[in-house]
């Protein structure tokens, strides 16, 4: 048996932090059930480690993907909803429906499409339909779901187990949101159509109202312990840190270039640490100087000059222990009295915390840590 090689940049994965952060969803939105957005790579916390560990405690799995779906399937509790929450391409659809996985619905057209290939599945397609009250993405105008419902509900091979809507700003803009509800809830009621599943409720709009008068919430960010909302909440927790090694040290003169395109330039005599991990692997080029800091042996530490494809290298003069070669290094995480936030990076890099963290690449190998 060959021997496991060694990590140059990993991600650690806290089953503790998602447990509290899916409490306090439960304490939030007491009377619905949940469904963990688990799409792109669940926020880059690893799909396949976090489904596992949140299987037992939570109600069904919002996916993007075909693929994503059945990834999960194999690994999940037979009973529970898988539902695909974009719109899939004529020719994923049918090995969704003999999958028994949920799928949206958001025109006559696609709803006559689904109940043809049900037919022909000898199947009953379990559909949400979706009404756009303002995303502008996916759904039903209102004009064309009220003309279109009544026929859509004699359709017999679609069971209309859900109705949901996606709120585009409800992380700034509460009157908008309230405004989308009450369309949605006016829109339900006029369909004569009683789901199972009614959901609207993201992240932002959980924590600010919770149900947002559905069954069901749908929390992506939170879940992950990261706040959808510029003001940070003490309540959840990050599950996830981002760590490397140092594969190098060096002191460069006065005068030493660092990187690509001689961005950054030694003032003085500098001592270098150059670290495992880049772009490569997901680590923002656009973060090259913007003051962007790792953090080494407790004390946050400047990255100098461009982030490269596999290396970028931090300024550890200010470091009085010992650094040696394989020392870890924090990306995202803490250590000590230091940390540093998908947030924090996502601000320097003029992007927002879910690019940070979906963007980690598949090459940085995901770990649950062991909490005991």
């Amino acid at each position: 048996m060959a021997a496991s090689l060694a990590k140059r940049t990993w991600v650690e994965i806290n089953p503790k932090a998602l447990f509290n952060n899916l409490d306090l969803c439960k304490q939030i939105a007491p009377d619905a059930e949940i469904m963990a957005v688990v799409k792109a790579d669940a926020y880059g916390h690893g799909l396949i480690e976090t489904v596992k560990t949140l299987d037992a405690k939570i109600d069904a799995f919002g996916v993007a993907t075909l693929k994503e779906a059945m990834t999960i399937l194999p690994i999940i509790e037979r009973c529970k909803m898988v539902m695909i929450l974009g719109a899939l391409l004529p020719d994923e659809r049918e090995t969704a429906i003999k999958n028994n996985i949920n799928v949206t619905v958001s025109s006559l057209q696609e709803a006559q499409e689904y109940n043809d290939l049900g037919r022909t599945n000898n199947k009953e397609v379990k559909v949400h339909l979706i009404l756009d009250t303002g995303m502008g993405r996916l759904g039903f105008t209102e004009k064309n779901f009220l003309r279109d419902c009544e026929e859509i509900r004699s359709f017999k091979n679609i069971d209309i187990v859900g109705m949901a809507t996606h709120f585009p700003c409800s992380d700034q803009n509460d009157e908008f949101t309230d405004h989308q509800i009450e369309r949605f809830k006016s829109l339900l009621k006029s369909s004569n159509i009683d789901p199972k599943w009614i959901h609207l409720a993201n992240s932002a709009a959980s924590l600010r109202i919770g149900s947002s008068g559905g069954t069901m919430i749908r929390p992506g960010l939170m879940i992950y312990g990261i706040s959808p909302t510029e003001l940070n909440d003490p309540r959840l927790q990050p599950a996830l840190e981002w760590k490397a090694r140092i594969n190098q040290i060096r002191i460069l003169e006065e005068g030493s270039s660092i990187s690509y395109g001689r961005t950054f330039v030694t003032k003085k005599e500098t001592k270098v640490a150059t670290i495992a991990v880049g772009y490569g692997d997901g680590y923002p080029r656009s973060l090259s100087g913007q003051g962007a800091e790792v953090i080494v042996k407790g004390k946050r530490c400047e990255i100098l000059g461009r982030v490269t494809m596999d290396m970028i290298m931090v300024d550890v003069s200010s470091i009085d222990e010992p650094i040696e070669t394989g020392d870890e290094v924090i990306l995202i995480g803490k250590d000590g009295e230091e940390s540093i936030s998908s947030t924090e990076l996502a601000k320097k890099a003029g992007t927002i915390p879910w690019e940070i963290l979906t963007g980690i690449s598949p090459r940085v190998v995901r770990v649950i840590k062991n909490n005991r």
